[in-house]
């Protein structure tokens, strides 16, 4: 599912190259490494609380919404290349990978929901058996990134001038989009205007 990671992710590779691409999925994996541990502990009875995800969404949105609106900002003047306005440092991007996951309320109702159907369809019963569901999760990531990374950078030579501005305002724009579903879906979920999906329905449908 397209998202604020993949716009991020085509940004900063077009800006900085394709490490950047592994940088932030690094950042997404080790997210999702304490995030599976503190399911394992019981983390779920909380991520399925609607208002606890409405709050992730709106303090996520919030944050995307400056971020996209930083890009359209920028997208006229922004350079190809390791001095362009949009380039971040590597220990930056990792944060950055990690944040803009948890920003994002469908990442951690996925886990709460999906995930642990996934789980629960493996039933793993020692710490490789874990490892082993961990490690193929983060695997499909780092492959499909690499994939996108790899169809910017073998562009990159067309995205010059007014295609990289157009390339860049379009990522902001996805990202602003986003950043206001994400506010829109926090407020329905805080305010407790729809009913939150159900963990056993998630399972159920897995399962089929």
């Amino acid at each position: 599912m397209p998202g604020p990671l993949l716009a991020l992710t085509i940004g900063q590779v077009a800006a900085v190259g394709f490490a950047a691409a592994m940088w932030l999925i690094l950042g997404h994996a080790l997210l999702e490494l304490v995030l599976l541990l503190l399911l394992i502990m019981g983390l779920r009875a909380v991520l399925t609380q609607g208002k606890v995800r409405g709050f992730i969404g709106l303090i996520g949105g919030a944050a995307l919404l400056y971020m996209g609106i930083t890009m359209l900002c920028s997208a006229s003047t922004v350079e190809l290349g390791m001095q362009g306005a949009l380039a971040v440092p590597t220990t930056q991007l990792v944060l950055l990978g990690a944040a803009v996951s948890l920003a994002n309320p469908y990442f951690t109702g996925w886990w709460a929901t999906v995930g642990v159907g996934q789980l629960a369809q493996m039933a793993p019963q020692n710490n490789r058996e874990y490892l082993t569901f961990y490690a193929g999760h983060e695997l499909s990531d780092f492959l499909w990134y690499a994939f996108v990374a790899l169809m910017v950078v073998v562009a990159k030579e067309f995205l010059q001038g007014a295609w990289y501005h157009w390339l860049v305002g379009l990522c902001g724009v996805v990202v602003v989009v986003l950043a206001l579903w994400f506010l829109y879906s926090g407020i329905l979920l805080t305010f407790n205007l729809r009913r939150p999906m159900k963990p056993e329905s998630a399972d159920r449908t897995t399962e089929e």
